[in-house]
């Protein structure tokens, strides 16, 4: 870890005049003391942080020299005669989060002892901010070293109250990472990096964190690709999702069009990224058409031309799809594609299984590919629909905070079909309409990816906690398996709202050991295949589920046959963009903010 700041010792560069002892030191010769008289040096002298160059006038007895303990502070002179002289020396910038000091020694011929002087860019900590959120910085503070989930080194960090909120956040959880990662489950990790912490803060303009916040574009989200395996195979654009109420559902776009001109241009590798940014940004007009693999090579049908995409503010829903599938051998498999856990969406969420229940299905598809997570009650409340009355009262989650909170008792529970949670202590009243709307499944199908995060693994988690089997099938899931309770407080003006990771999530069986991701059942990766409609056998993932469903064996991926799974695609650099579409739910197993 970085190490607290050394402690910046003040040593004095006094005349001394004391008379000399006995001695069998080879110093015996030499006068006591250094002999330097009128210097304008202090004992420790603060520099710029931003560098400067230092003179010091002094009076010297004799020949002197002067050395640096440290590169950053360079000496200008390094020697000099007896009489008037001059130390110069040049600082330079302090680019790292920490102070730092420097000691110079200057030596004159036939004294003792050097002249010590200290070079000091900050005590402590450096402010190196404007100071305007000391209140927010100092109410984080509390909040983190009281309930952070690994709070025990927080109070020996140095931290600048002086920097901006975020700042200041990311500091505390840099410096609690620097005692042997012990925060390593605070964090989305790939390839062994950490491209971000969980824990967050956000003001009164919140960048959007979760499905039901609004947004305004065109709506949709594209996939830059060839269709093919060469370079000259046709350009475009596959459509891999389009926000229910947005601009582009009502212009008609769906998953799976392929869009090969905008505003009349055609797309190629050379304009695509300019071209696909307007698309994401709306108010173009396109042509959308339909692809189809005949032995593995693209045939291109145009399904409509030059349709108009505007752009509008939009609520982007949690729920994108909900059908039941009749097979041919009887079966009725009901299909969700959900796309966040959030708590205004729980009663259409009742509605939607009322239905499956109404209709009689057999099985259940759950589509979590692109489900970051949300709240924990919303969780609980889909944990109910699939379980139902025979495992009313059993836990579903629990969650379990840090050593401090847990040796004072506390912990929380969330139960099948209880309303009672430890956010209020009041009745959440969908988890227990839940109950009668239940399909009550002893397994359940689950489509992952490693987009599938938090309150979505908690599904996971939560349902084989009851012994449910989950068959889950693509690719291994983000492994976030720690929740974060939220606080709110107004400063001045601006509002503030603060998520850190405060409670791991155990199931019924007390598991919580999946920091990993959870491994899937059945492999399947769709990354590389051309996206078919959610919920249909053109859908690579969706035929996976559906068929283990239909017929109750796993299937062999490698002889599935359908539109995508010979549907090989060469997929282009992203920009920035086209990342953010699906970024831009960051999720979260979360619960209700406090107001203190």
């Amino acid at each position: 870890m970085h190490k607290i700041l050394k402690s910046l010792l003040g040593l004095a560069c006094a005349c001394l005049l004391a008379t000399a002892a006995p001695s069998c030191s080879d110093d015996d010769t030499k006068l006591p003391g250094h002999g330097i008289e009128n210097s304008q040096w202090a004992d420790i002298n603060d520099v710029d942080i931003n560098g400067q160059t230092l003179i010091y006038e002094f009076d010297a007895p004799g020949r002197w020299t002067a050395t640096s303990s440290d590169e950053w502070c360079q000496l200008l002179t390094e020697s000099g005669i007896a009489g008037k002289s001059s130390l110069r020396m040049k600082v330079a910038p302090n680019e790292s989060d920490y102070g730092r000091s420097a000691t110079v020694n200057v030596q004159v011929e036939g004294y003792s002892e050097p002249c010590v002087l200290t070079i000091r860019q900050g005590d402590g900590y450096l402010e190196k901010g404007d100071g305007k959120y000391r209140d927010v910085n100092n109410w984080i503070y509390d909040l983190m070293s009281a309930n952070y989930l690994w709070n025990e080194n927080i109070p020996e960090l140095t931290l600048d109250y002086s920097l901006d909120y975020q700042k200041f956040l990311s500091m505390i959880l840099t410096g609690v990472s620097g005692y042997d990662d012990v925060n390593h489950d605070d964090g989305y990790w790939l390839n062994g990096e950490r491209l971000a912490y969980y824990s967050y803060i956000e003001s009164s303009a919140p960048v959007s964190r979760s499905a039901g916040d609004r947004y305004t574009d065109s709506g949709m989200s594209i996939i830059p690709t060839i269709l093919g395996p060469n370079d000259d195979d046709p350009c475009g654009f596959a459509v891999r999702w389009v926000t229910p109420g947005s601009p582009a559902a009502e212009a008609g776009v769906k998953r799976g069009d392929f869009i090969t001109t905008v505003n009349k241009i055609t797309v190629t590798q050379n304009n695509y990224q300019s071209l696909g940014n307007s698309v994401i940004n709306g108010n173009v007009t396109i042509d959308l058409n339909d692809v189809e693999f005949v032995d593995g090579s693209a045939q291109i049908t145009k399904r409509v031309e030059s349709v108009l995409v505007g752009k509008n503010s939009y609520t982007d829903p949690s729920i994108y799809k909900a059908t039941v599938v009749s097979t041919s051998n009887g079966k009725k498999i009901g299909y969700l594609m959900y796309f966040g856990f959030h708590m205004n969406y729980d009663n259409q969420l009742n509605e939607i299984f009322g239905q499956f229940k109404a209709e009689g299905i057999d099985e259940l598809v759950i589509d979590l590919r692109f489900n970051p997570g949300g709240h924990v009650l919303s969780s609980t409340v889909l944990g109910t629909l699939v379980a139902g009355q025979a495992h009313k009262g059993d836990v579903y989650v629990r969650t379990t905070y840090n050593a401090s909170r847990t040796a004072a008792g506390q912990t929380g529970v969330y139960k099948i079909g209880e309303g009672a949670n430890p956010e209020s202590g009041n009745d959440y009243a969908p988890i227990v309409t839940a109950l009668s709307n239940s399909v009550g499944l002893n397994r359940v199908f689950i489509i992952g990816s490693a987009n599938t995060a938090s309150a979505s693994e908690l599904l996971i988690n939560g349902l084989r906690g009851l012994d449910i089997t989950v068959n889950l099938i693509g690719t291994q899931t983000q492994g976030k398996n720690v929740g974060m309770e939220g606080w709110q407080k107004k400063f001045g003006s601006y509002n503030f709202i603060f998520y850190p990771i405060t409670f791991f999530c155990e199931n019924g069986k007390g598991f919580k050991d999946y920091g990993d991701g959870f491994t899937p059942d059945l492999y399947v990766d769709d990354s590389t295949t051309y996206p078919g409609d959610f919920g249909t056998m053109a859908d690579l993932l969706s035929n996976a589920a559906l068929t283990w469903a239909a017929t109750g064996q796993k299937p062999n991926m490698n002889s599935t046959t359908s539109r995508s799974s010979n549907g090989n695609i060469k997929v282009l650099k992203q920009t920035k963009e086209m990342k953010a579409q699906l970024e831009r739910r960051k999720g979260g197993s979360l619960t209700q903010p406090r107001e203190i």
